[in-house]
């Protein structure tokens, strides 16, 4: 008897050992540099914010964070690389309802339940656009081209998967025609080669398609909303709505991941820095310039985990259902 209370108390030693170690770990955190992984390519819109973002919470942190882009494997090798390194907030990964689709596939390695979101920040807008050369003048017209060749109409998008793949599913869904996707890694290269003629359309962020809007080399055919929005370059661009396609948008929430175990004292420091950044005039000065970026910020890691973990449940229907998945 006594030598199982002397275990005992052995043990819950330990364990107050440990917890103190993991405080004091905590209150000391930062102590190095922060690594953001970000699946995507350099040059995206989203590659743009990982850069913006790791700049301006670096600096409330005290600390440089460097970004890595790996955009492999829809998805497959970032959340590795971060799922690989321990959990204890010196490895972020990139948050967006892409990897709520990723996240069903059959080829995901990682155990999704692996990672949390310590903090939603902005949701992106999408086009589809065309080249000015493009014999689609409006939405309309590319829908009747898909009506009259099924399937042939090429339309360049991110990985399957992404939330870039499914706006375009849900969309021509609900316009009643089938199309041909052709999948990129990253909205940049898919831009491109639709500008190039290789493919008829692109999705993709107005903030990468505008200059060439303004230069007169590509024009805009939808914007991907539910509402139309009155930042300059995008208040007359037709939506949904407007042409009678009424269905639930999903739209691509940008935020931060990191590894499930993570200290929670730990996370609220990450969330607090988030929240001091995106108050700084370099975030402002941002959000003027990318007509496509709507603020949504959430600090709430158990609330905004569980409402990523319910997107990966109804992504994983709509691929069902489109056909993507048994």
């Amino acid at each position: 008897m006594m030598r199982a209370i002397k275990l005992a108390a052995g043990a819950c030693a330990l364990l107050t050992t440990l917890s103190l170690a993991s405080a004091e770990d905590a209150s000391r955190w930062p102590e190095g540099p922060i690594e953001f992984v970000c699946a995507t390519n350099a040059g995206s819109g989203a590659a743009n914010w990982c850069l913006l973002i790791s700049e301006i919470v670096g600096a409330e942190l005290g600390k440089p964070i460097s970004v890595l882009f790996k955009p492999g494997g829809a998805g497959n090798e970032g959340a590795s690389y971060v799922d690989s390194r321990p959990a204890d907030g010196y490895t972020w990964l990139q948050r967006n309802t892409s990897y709520a689709g990723y996240m069903n596939l059959p080829t995901f390695r990682p155990n999704p339940d692996d990672f949390e979101v310590v903090a939603d920040v902005e949701k992106f807008l999408f086009v589809v656009a065309v080249p000015a050369s493009s014999k689609y003048k409006t939405f309309q017209d590319l829908i009747a081209d898909m009506k009259a060749r099924p399937g042939q109409v090429t339309v360049a998008a991110n990985k399957p998967g992404s939330a870039h793949h499914l706006h375009l599913d849900k969309l021509f869904r609900a316009a009643g025609v089938t199309w041909s996707y052709v999948p990129y890694d990253g909205a940049g290269d898919a831009m491109k080669d639709a500008l190039g003629g290789h493919v008829d359309a692109a999705i993709g962020p107005p903030g990468i398609w505008q200059p060439h809007v303004d230069s007169g080399n590509a024009r805009y055919l939808i914007l991907i909303n539910e509402e139309h929005v009155q930042q300059p370059g995008l208040k007359d661009v037709p939506i949904p709505a407007d042409l009678g396609l009424v269905y639930p948008i999903t739209h691509q929430v940008q935020g931060i991941f990191v590894k499930k175990g993570t200290p929670p004292a730990i996370e609220a420091k990450i969330a607090a820095a988030v929240t001091k950044a995106i108050g700084s005039p370099r975030y402002k000065d941002y959000l003027e310039k990318n007509s496509h970026v709507v603020p949504a910020l959430n600090t709430d890691a158990a609330a905004a985990t569980k409402a990523f973990q319910d997107e990966r449940k109804t992504m994983g229907d709509t691929l069902r259902a489109a056909g993507l998945l048994k």
